[in-house]
C-alpha cells in the first residue's frame, strides 16, 4: 500500500499573451530561464494537426507561430512532438538526428521551443532548475498504463543525472474521472500500472478513470516530491479547453510550449 503526500492543486495562475490564453504553475516562474505555458481554446486557437478535423493546417501552423511570437520564443526552432500514444521517449541533443514518433522529450538544449499537443491526454512538465533540464510528457491512457510519466523521469536520471527529487512536475488540464469512462480491461491495466485502485470510479456502470491522479501516482512513487496538479478538466471547462471526449471531431487541441531560455 502506498501512502501518497497530499496533491497541491494550487498555485495556477491564468494569463494572457496577446490573443493567447492559458495557465502557469506559479511555483515554475521563479525560474528565469524556462519559459511555459499551457494553452486554452480561447478564441478557437488550435495547435494540433490531426484526424478527423475541421480545422486547416495552415491555421494550425498561423498559430503556432503566433503562440511562439507572443511568448517571445522562436517558431524557426520550434519541436512539436509527433506523438503516437507510447512510452518512447527523444532525448533532444546537438547531435540527434531527427525527432522521431515519441511522447515526452527530455533536453538540456537551450532556445529550443517544444510543444506537445492534447485533448483530454494529460500534459506534463517536468523541470531540474539544478542542472536544467526539461522533460515534456504526452500521457493518454496507453503512455499512462506504460508508465510514460514515471520512465521520463528515470531517463532524466540516466541521461543528465538528475536526481528525481530535484525534479518540479506540473501535471496540466486533462479530462477529470467524472466524464472519462473506460472499458473494463482499461481500467484493470491502469489499477495494474499504478498499483492503486484509487484511481477508478466503479460507482456507475461504466469505470471512470482518473489520468491526472494515475500520473501523480506514478511520479510520486518514482520519487518526485514537488508535484502541482492544474484543476482544469476538459470534459467540464469545455468553453476553455478542447475534448476529444466531449466534442468528436470538431475538437481543436490545446498545447503545452516550455523552453529554456
Amino acid at each position: 500500500m502506498f501512502f501518497f503526500k497530499k496533491k497541491e492543486k494550487l498555485g495556477w495562475e491564468e494569463v494572457s499573451f496577446g490573443q493567447v490564453k492559458g495557465w502557469q504553475c506559479q511555483h515554475l516562474l521563479q525560474f528565469s530561464n524556462l519559459k511555459h505555458l499551457f494553452t486554452s481554446r480561447a478564441g478557437d486557437f488550435n495547435l494540433g494537426k490531426h484526424n478527423p478535423t475541421m480545422f486547416p493546417e495552415k491555421g494550425v501552423d498561423k498559430n503556432r507561430e503566433i503562440l511562439c511570437k507572443n511568448l517571445d520564443l522562436l517558431y524557426s526552432h520550434l519541436v512539436v512532438l509527433p506523438i503516437k500514444h507510447t512510452d518512447k521517449i527523444l532525448v533532444l541533443e546537438k547531435d540527434t538526428p531527427e525527432i522521431t514518433e515519441s511522447d515526452a522529450i527530455i533536453t538540456q538544449m537551450t532556445n529550443i521551443p517544444i510543444l506537445i499537443t492534447a485533448a483530454d491526454c494529460v500534459p506534463i512538465l517536468l523541470y531540474a532548475p539544478e542542472k536544467q533540464v526539461l522533460g515534456v510528457v504526452h500521457a493518454g491512457w496507453r503512455g499512462t498504463v506504460a508508465c510514460i510519466a514515471e520512465k521520463t523521469v528515470i531517463a532524466m536520471q540516466e541521461h543528465f543525472l538528475v536526481r528525481p527529487s530535484q525534479i518540479i512536475a506540473s501535471i496540466g488540464p486533462a479530462i477529470g474521472k467524472s466524464k472519462y469512462e473506460v472499458g473494463q480491461d482499461v481500467a484493470e491495466q491502469l489499477i495494474n500500472a499504478c498499483e492503486s485502485d484509487s484511481i477508478i470510479d466503479t460507482s456507475s456502470s461504466k469505470p471512470k478513470a482518473d489520468l491526472k491522479q494515475a500520473n501523480y501516482i506514478q511520479l510520486d512513487r518514482v520519487g518526485v516530491m514537488k508535484i502541482y496538479i492544474s484543476e482544469m478538466d476538459t470534459g467540464i471547462n469545455s468553453t476553455q479547453l478542447y475534448s476529444h471526449r466531449m466534442q468528436g471531431k470538431r475538437a481543436g487541441r490545446q498545447g503545452l510550449i516550455a523552453c529554456i531560455t
